[in-house]
């Protein structure tokens, strides 16, 4: 247990120093790139084409996880961040951006998907989705303290300060990671795994599709929401993301007991369900009240279903596949953050962001359905949770 604690404790520190350099970009680059002259669909490129970058790496990650363990992808995703983040400054064209976008997005990868898995591969069975919420909140502390310090870095000492900061917070993540103990890894189990049946399962593919639904929506959404909040808000933009994550954090904090009491299907759509309601009110925010409002329902509902999501996931992969599993399941994020911004930048250009904010509200509620529809109201546990995957090795 004393060992459990140790490695939970510097993993929470080094997800909270990663996410933060990750989230002081957040409300910062999209003002960058228009600072230095980018229409909104290169706004739009810029953002979207870091998820290219997470998503072509992914199955690499996966195996190496499964093969050389959590720690070593850990550490070279945070060092990724290292290199690339004094390169925003040194080249600063759309093109070059686009580079650096795509090599900041695979150390995302490696990072994401080995903290992951770890987190999954310390807890017990029965406790993944509390586990994964408990972790998840180190991330969303990032996320609620990040923006505002991006953004007052940003207009009080400049841009240079804060990509020496994002630089700064990813070396803190690498240090930490550096300290985990690598997690022993199962080698007495006969034969080769075989991925491609690890994957294609439905209690992993209709997961999948809701998560790519929903960070399709993520995606578009804060892409320009920050470039909306700006326009109309008479107080820092970063407050919002304060309010989002703060009410992602309440949730999450309480999500591992609402897991045992409902399920993990129930907190999925009724996540789901919160989620679009507070994308609805966000076209409306003009004032600190609706702000708030908004804040609450979209974090809120947010914070509920990530957890539930990524402990039904877990709970169906085997230790030897965990990784694999979980590098084509968050490449559905990858994915849907791409496309968000991707095609967000046109529909913004051609009808404006309330419109686009509408719109994508609608996408949360599909993802809900197709849940419902597939899996039911209340999946039962997967009766694979201990079971492993063995066979011809194959990939998805």
């Amino acid at each position: 247990m004393a060992s459990r604690r140790r490695e939970m404790t510097l993993l929470f520190g080094a997800l909270g120093s990663f996410f933060f350099s990750l989230s002081m970009l957040l409300p910062t680059l999209p003002l960058y790139v228009r600072d230095l002259g980018g229409s909104p669909v290169e706004v739009g490129l810029v953002m979207g084409v870091f998820s290219l970058g997470v998503l072509a790496a992914r199955p690499v990650v996966g195996r190496a996880i499964d093969t050389r363990g959590h720690r070593f992808l850990i550490v070279v995703g945070s060092l990724l961040v290292v290199a690339v983040a004094p390169l925003y400054l040194a080249f600063s064209t759309v093109v070059a951006l686009v580079l650096i976008r795509i090599v900041h997005g695979a150390g995302l990868s490696a990072f994401t998907t080995a903290t992951t898995t770890m987190a999954a591969d310390l807890a017990p069975p029965e406790r993944r989705t509390e586990f994964l919420g408990w972790i998840s909140t180190s991330s969303i502390l990032a996320f609620a303290v990040g923006p505002p310090i991006g953004i007052a870095l940003a207009e009080r000492a400049g841009y240079r300060a804060l990509f020496l900061a994002v630089g700064g917070a990813a070396a803190l993540s690498a240090f930490l990671g550096a300290l985990l103990t690598p997690c022993p890894r199962d080698e007495d189990e006969p034969g080769p795994m075989n991925y491609r049946a690890a994957i294609l399962r439905r209690e992993v593919i209709v997961p999948t599709l809701t998560l790519l639904l929903v960070t399709l929506a993520h995606g578009g959404t804060f892409t320009f929401l920050p470039i909306l909040l700006e326009e109309r808000l008479a107080f820092n933009l970063g407050f919002f993301f304060l309010a989002y994550s703060v009410a992602s954090l309440l949730v999450r904090i309480f999500a591992g007991r609402l897991s045992r009491g409902v399920g993990d299907g129930p907190m999925v759509w009724g996540g789901l369900a919160l989620y679009a309601v507070g994308m609805a009110l966000l076209p409306r925010v003009d004032d600190l009240p609706s702000m708030l409002i908004a804040a609450l329902f979209f974090g809120a509902g947010f914070g509920i279903y990530q957890p539930a999501v990524y402990g039904l996931v877990a709970n169906v992969a085997t230790d030897r596949t965990r990784g694999m599993v979980f590098s084509f399941f968050l490449a559905a994020f990858d994915l849907g953050i791409a496309l968000g911004g991707l095609v967000a930048g046109p529909v913004v250009a051609r009808a404006g962001i309330p419109a686009l904010l509408y719109g994508l509200a609608i996408v949360p509620l599909a993802a809900g359905a197709l849940f419902v529809r597939a899996l039911g109201w209340r999946p039962r546990a997967s009766a694979g949770l201990a079971t492993p995957v063995a066979g011809s090795v194959g990939t998805p």
